[in-house]
């Protein structure tokens, strides 16, 4: 297993690599929601231009797939994706515009696992779905909550186990506080992150070099 972190730009650093050099980009970018990012503003006019210069660099170094985590809203501001799974909870932790907040999309481009109806031991679903609260919302632990948006481990543990394959290799080009490489290493996947904040590469790097390889 793999993991290599790199401080900087993803728009500088994803250039650097070579076309289909990365088995699967996953991540989950800003939303241009307002939030009170380190290093971003997190507008909608910022979100237009992110997307418009990183969706192409991550289709083109993705050997296999590009899945991308996004809010609602934000749905039709991508690319039109090869198809659109969602992860589902039944805990109300977070309220939306139109009552409490429940799911969220992942937009899928490119090839799925090979395999059919199971795969790593998970159903090959096009939803995950999280019962029990899962750290969605409010219910996020401590580590967690060091960044201004993060996805909690339990959801991302689901999304690796249903995406990722054993022996690939994972690039999270906006890297935050490092939970997708705490579950890439958890479950055996070599991960690349980037992240331009150093106080979030920071956490990220203490929570990824504390993290123990699940015993499978």
């Amino acid at each position: 297993m793999s993991i290599q972190l790199i401080l900087g730009d993803c728009l500088t650093e994803m250039r650097k690599l070579k076309d289909q050099s990365i088995d699967l980009v996953l991540t989950d970018p800003p939303y241009g929601l307002q939030f009170e990012y380190i290093s971003y503003i997190d507008t909608r006019e910022n979100l237009y231009q992110l997307i418009e210069k990183f969706m192409p660099q991550a289709i083109r170094i993705a050997k296999r797939a590009v899945y991308v985590l996004c809010g609602p809203t934000q749905i039709g501001l991508y690319p039109q994706a090869d198809w659109c799974g969602a992860i589902t909870w039944n805990t109300t932790g977070s309220f939306g515009k139109y009552g409490y907040n429940q799911w969220t999309p992942i937009l899928c481009y490119g090839k799925d696992l090979t395999g059919f109806g199971n795969v790593n031991g998970v159903t090959k679903s096009d939803t995950i779905k999280i019962s029990g609260g899962g750290g969605v919302g409010f219910m996020r632990n401590t580590e967690e909550k060091k960044h201004t948006c993060p996805k909690p481990i339990t959801m991302m543990r689901q999304v690796i186990n249903r995406y990722c394959g054993v022996n690939e290799t994972v690039l999270d080009p906006f890297m935050g506080s490092g939970t997708t490489g705490v579950a890439c290493k958890e479950l055996g996947r070599n991960f690349i992150g980037i992240e331009i904040s150093s106080d979030y590469y920071e956490i990220a790097k203490k929570r990824i070099e504390n993290t123990q390889e699940m015993m499978l």
